[in-house]
C-alpha cells in the first residue's frame, strides 16, 4: 500500500511501523498465555493489539478519495486480488504456519513475526467475514455479533494453520482460509434461525430493530457512526462510553476532534435520524467497504 494511501486513510507510516512492532509484542505475549486470536484482541492489557484490531474495523469505513478509489480497487484484498496480493498473502500464511518455535530469549523478532503473521491472516480472513455480513443485517438480525465473527475466524484460522495440508503448492492458504471461514458463518446463522424458533417474538423483534439501527448507523459518515452508536447503546444493548475513553479507543474514527465537534456532531446526528434517510449524515464517497462488497 502506498504512502499516498496511507496518508489519506490517517496513518504515517513510521508510527504504523511502530505499532506493528508493539502487536507483534502483545501478539507473542497473548500466544503465550494460550489465548485465541479471538480472546487476544478482546483483552484490554493487550492495548496495541486491542486498538490494531479496532482500527482495522473503522478502516472499512474510512471514505476514499476519488483519486485513490481506482488504486483500491485494483488491489483490492490479498484474498482476492491479482499476482502480487495472492503472492503477499501466500508468504504470510506461510510465515504464520512455519516459522519456528523458539525460546523469547533467544529470538524475539522471529517469534513476535511469526505471531504477527497469524494475526493478520485472522485480520484478513475476519475483514471478509464482516464484508460479507454487512451487506445485509441478516446474520446481526439472528443474534450474531462481531465478537462472533472474530470467533469464527480466529477457530478457522488457528485449526487450519496447524493443517500440514495447507503446505502443498497447489493450495492458496488466504482463499481457503476464507472460504472455510464463509461456510462456518453460514453454518452459524443457520443454528441461530433454529434457536430463534424457541423464542418469544419480542426477542425477534428487539434483534431485528439492533439489526436495521446498526445497518444504518454503519452507512453514515465514520465519525458520526461511531458517536451515535455510543450515544444510542441502549438501544443496542451495549454499554455507553464517555467520550474521552471513546475517542482514545477509535482514533482512526475520532482522532483530531475537539470535545465540543464531537457533542455537536451528536446533537445533529440525533436531529437528523429523526428526518428521511435522505437528511442522515450519510458518506458521500464510497468506502473500503463499499469497494470491496461491489467486487
Amino acid at each position: 500500500m502506498p504512502q499516498a494511501l496511507l496518508g489519506e486513510l490517517g496513518f504515517d507510516t513510521d508510527e504504523l511501523h511502530a505499532e506493528l512492532g508493539s502487536v507483534a509484542v502483545d501478539a507473542q505475549a497473548a500466544r503465550d498465555e494460550g489465548l485465541s486470536l479471538a480472546e487476544a484482541v478482546q483483552t484490554d492489557r493487550f492495548e496495541a493489539l486491542r486498538r490494531f484490531h479496532t482500527d482495522l474495523r473503522d478502516a472499512l469505513l474510512v471514505e476514499i478519495p476519488s483519486e485513490l478509489r481506482a488504486f483500491v480497487s485494483e488491489t483490492r484484498e490479498p484474498t482476492r486480488g491479482g499476482p502480487a496480493a495472492a503472492a503477499f498473502g501466500e508468504a504470510l500464511a506461510d510465515l504464520a504456519r512455519t516459522a519456528p518455535a523458539r525460546e523469547w530469549s533467544e529470538a524475539p523478532p522471529a517469534d513476535a513475526s511469526q505471531a504477527l503473521a497469524e494475526l493478520l491472516v485472522f485480520e484478513a480472513v475476519r475483514l471478509r467475514l464482516l464484508v460479507a455480513a454487512w451487506q445485509s443485517d441478516e446474520f446481526e438480525r439472528l443474534g450474531g455479533t462481531e465478537a462472533d465473527i472474530d470467533a469464527i475466524a480466529s477457530h478457522e484460522v488457528q485449526t487450519l494453520l496447524a493443517d500440514p495440508a495447507l503446505a502443498s503448492p497447489d493450495v492458496r492458504p488466504l482463499p481457503l482460509l476464507v472460504a472455510a471461514a464463509s461456510v462456518s458463518l453460514a453454518a452459524d446463522a443457520t443454528e441461530r434461525a433454529q434457536a430463534l424458533r424457541r423464542v418469544g417474538d419480542d426477542v425477534r423483534e428487539e434483534l431485528t430493530m439492533q439489526a436495521r439501527l446498526r445497518k444504518a448507523l454503519r452507512e453514515l459518515r465514520l465519525p458520526e457512526s461511531v458517536l451515535l452508536s455510543n450515544a444510542l447503546s441502549g438501544l443496542l444493548g451495549e454499554t455507553r462510553q464517555e467520550l474521552v475513553d471513546l475517542q482514545r479507543a477509535r482514533p482512526v474514527a475520532l482522532g483530531g476532534l475537539s470535545r465540543q465537534a464531537m457533542d455537536q456532531r451528536v446533537s445533529r446526528g440525533r436531529k437528523a435520524l429523526t428526518r428521511p434517510p435522505d437528511d442522515w449524515p450519510r458518506r458521500k464517497h464510497p468506502a473500503l467497504v463499499d469497494l470491496w462488497a461491489a467486487e
